[in-house]
């Protein structure tokens, strides 16, 4: 393994609840994962906006950015259950797969 990755719970397109900040209790799906600074992007979060100005004097643009969050403040959500969970890791022979620690029930 590189010295710079880091492990991570969560993948892309995994279904996850905000557990801190402002956004506390949102669920939404994963767009994007910085493995490196540890911080995801989550589809559905309120966007930041920024205003920039045009360096002639022009008019000001307002442009939406959307801010990432960091891993240990996400936590995977179970469909079934409807409730967050955090996860565990089953080994079937040579397979390796993910389940809720509440549940019992798989990762799809």
């Amino acid at each position: 393994m590189n010295k710079h990755s880091k492990k991570s719970h969560i993948k892309i397109g995994d279904t996850i609840q905000i557990i801190a900040g402002n956004q506390k209790g949102f669920i939404g799906t994963i767009n994007a994962i910085m493995r490196k600074k540890s911080l995801v992007f989550v589809e559905g979060v309120l966007p930041r906006i920024k205003y920039t100005k045009n360096p002639q004097g022009g008019e000001q643009q307002k442009v939406e950015l959307q801010i990432p969050i960091h891993i240990s403040n996400v936590m995977l959500w179970d469909k079934e259950t409807n409730k967050a969970s955090r996860v565990g890791y089953k080994t079937d022979g040579t397979t390796k797969t993910r389940y809720f620690k509440k549940s019992g029930n798989a990762v799809s």
